[in-house]
């Protein structure tokens, strides 16, 4: 088959999350394994300008999280938690365009600075992300909510279930929530956010985050002016940052954004991503990291654009809670006490798809501990609760293609079930995000797995 679609590049972050959170909740006199849940939706749920809360009908996989028929979700322990969420967002016949608006509430109240906006065009679907760690005790709820903004009132956008031929479901949302740390404020952590527009050009810029929902153990003194988030103590950290990239208001500017990190005033290997912007839609932009960090190092966020009049776009919906134009979530993994298994892995090489699956290589090892690669086959030292996360940046040869591009996990051979994510490509390119938490044993073999459909190219 002619080759025709690509994966540009893929970042793979796995990290175990039981073996320190075991020594954690000892010290409590807890038992058991890390607190996680992992819930899926195989049914549509259309949306309209209202909130309306997302719903989840599969049990993927949980512990010690209390689960409601009304979307709700409530952990049984308290402590700092890492919570994602990939809607995948769309139309059912694939015929109407606009927006979907998507954030968090605690308790039933609307979270500050949670608002996430992904335009859906004519004829294609995307995943729409979103990150945050916080702190929780034991007696709070949580939920996500999603609205919908049609450009033609007869047409209806929402959350959108699909289930391909011989491959796993798509969800129309899939959520991981993992306990990273017990009791209150054991590990560094933060959440930042930029509640202001930064228009980019084709030099590179520092992000400024000028507001905050959670800082423990960070020093954050000059992240308003320089973007500077700094380290105070060494581990392996996770740092993921989710950019509300777009245009300027009042203008459909079009063109690409890129984002990336910078550790120590240099820019970290292998974390840029891009997402291609069209006459003035916006989307979640995603780069994510493992890294070791040593104490005192500082950690910038940098984006450019090939248009200045795209960039990281703030905005405040009516009746929905503020759309920050970055936000960045970061926290300990683990230090020289409490070492855990960790993956950061990438791939250099364009990696072209065709309706047959295939096994996304990669070859590149950013970073690793108790977890081996054989160029793309992952294949685990330890037992244990894992979050695994797999971002993809797909596109097409000379940007003339049109179709989807599908990825899933697969497990000891086995196509793990409703974790299939979609991104449709249309002579662009974006990145697509497949995420899980899952209890995996000792000698068990992990793979990421693609597929494309093509319409146009």
């Amino acid at each position: 088959m002619a080759k025709q679609y690509q994966i540009l590049n893929i970042i793979l972050v796995l990290f175990v999350l039981s073996i320190e959170l075991s020594t954690i909740e000892a010290n409590d006199e807890r038992n058991g394994d890390v607190a996680y849940f992992q819930r899926s939706s195989s049914k549509n749920q259309i949306g309209d300008s209202k909130g309306k809360v997302a719903t989840y009908n599969k049990n993927d996989g949980s512990n010690d999280f209390t689960a409601y028929h009304n979307g709700t979700f409530e952990p049984k322990m308290d402590g700092v938690y890492f919570t994602i969420f990939a809607a995948q967002i769309g139309s059912p016949r694939r015929v109407a365009n606009g927006d979907i608006h998507m954030w968090m509430q605690q308790s039933g109240k609307n979270e500050p600075n949670s608002n996430s906006i992904q335009s859906v065009d004519y004829g294609s679907t995307s995943v729409l992300v979103y990150a945050t760690v916080f702190q929780t005790p034991v007696d709070c709820t949580f939920a996500f909510l999603y609205s919908a903004f049609t450009v033609n009132e007869c047409t209806s956008l929402g959350l959108i279930a699909t289930q391909p031929e011989h491959e796993p479901l798509v969800p129309s949302i899939i959520i991981s929530t993992v306990q990273v740390s017990g009791g209150t404020n054991t590990i560094p952590y933060a959440q930042l956010f930029s509640s202001k527009t930064q228009l980019g050009n084709s030099n590179s810029d520092v992000v400024i985050l000028d507001s905050s929902s959670a800082v423990n153990k960070l020093d954050i003194t000059t992240a308003e002016k320089h973007g500077i988030i700094k380290y105070n103590e060494a581990g392996v950290y996770f740092l993921i940052a989710c950019a509300q990239v777009g245009s300027a208001k009042d203008t459909d500017a079009s063109g690409e954004v890129h984002l990336w990190m910078r550790l120590n005033e240099k820019d970290m290997p292998n974390s840029n991503t891009i997402r291609t912007v069209r006459n003035g839609n916006t989307a979640v932009l995603v780069s994510q990291t493992v890294v070791k960090l040593e104490a005192e190092d500082k950690v910038q966020l940098v984006f450019s654009t090939t248009n200045k009049e795209l960039g990281l776009i703030a905005s405040k919906p009516k009746n929905e809670p503020l759309v920050p134009g970055i936000i960045f979530a970061t926290f300990r993994l683990s230090n020289k006490e409490n070492p855990i298994a960790y993956a950061q892995l990438s791939s250099s090489q364009s990696q072209w798809g065709c309706t047959t699956p295939k096994i996304v290589k990669l070859d590149n090892n950013d970073g690793s501990n108790h977890i081996k690669n054989n160029n793309g086959v992952m294949e685990f030292e330890e037992s244990g609760t894992y979050f695994v996360m797999a971002a993809a940046q797909c596109g097409s040869d000379d940007d003339d293609g049109v179709g989807d591009v599908r990825m899933w996990l697969r497990l000891n051979g086995e196509d793990m079930a409703d974790s299939n994510t979609i991104q449709t490509v249309e002579k662009d390119t974006a990145v697509l995000v497949c995420q899980t938490a899952v209890e995996l044993k000792k000698g068990d073999k992990l793979e990421v797995v693609l597929a494309t459909d093509v319409t146009q190219g």
